[in-house]
């Protein structure tokens, strides 16, 4: 059968396969890339939703630790102009497991915290934040806040994961 005779009868055209992949390749392109924000988005929730426990050191006696992680912060710093920025993402290791795990669950403590944590980055400049040193200073500042909010000073150290200043 000839090609005229096909297209007559209802047949496919030669077009009609370079289509149907057309329409795959979108297809595919779109659900690849949903997929690709969906899990990147949802990993990044995940950690901001961990609090993992490990066991004190090795001399029997000490008491568990626990990681809680916040979700980044991006503020303004107070340098004059407002035109400089810190995206900071921080942890705090607490001693009292309970307490980690509380912290995570009730959302008026965790806006507490963060709130607490924003209010001292925003107080800071470029210079405050720069030097090694005045990263140690803000992390002790950071963690004198943060026992503000919970009991018993349970934060024994701060960590940044990330620390950027633009």
């Amino acid at each position: 059968m000839s090609r005229q005779t096909r297209a007559a009868a209802g047949g496919t055209s030669g077009l009609t396969p370079f289509l149907v992949a057309g329409v795959a390749l979108v297809v595919l392109a779109g659900g690849g890339t949903a997929a690709m924000l969906m899990l990147g988005s949802g990993g990044r929730k995940a950690e901001a939703a961990a609090v993992q426990a490990r066991p004190g050191g090795s001399g029997g006696g000490q008491a568990a630790e626990s990681l809680v992680s916040f979700e980044t912060f991006v503020v303004n710093l107070a340098d004059p102009g407002g035109d400089r920025f810190l995206k900071a993402t921080i942890r705090a290791v607490l001693s009292d497991p309970q307490v980690a795990e509380e912290l995570q669950r009730d959302e008026l403590t965790r806006s507490r915290v963060r709130d607490r944590i924003i209010s001292v980055l925003t107080s800071k400049t470029v210079e405050d934040v720069a030097s090694p040193g005045g990263k140690d200073s803000l992390r002790q500042q950071l963690q004198r806040e943060i026992n503000q909010s919970l009991p018993d000073d349970v934060v024994s150290e701060v960590l940044f994961v990330e620390f950027v200043v633009q």
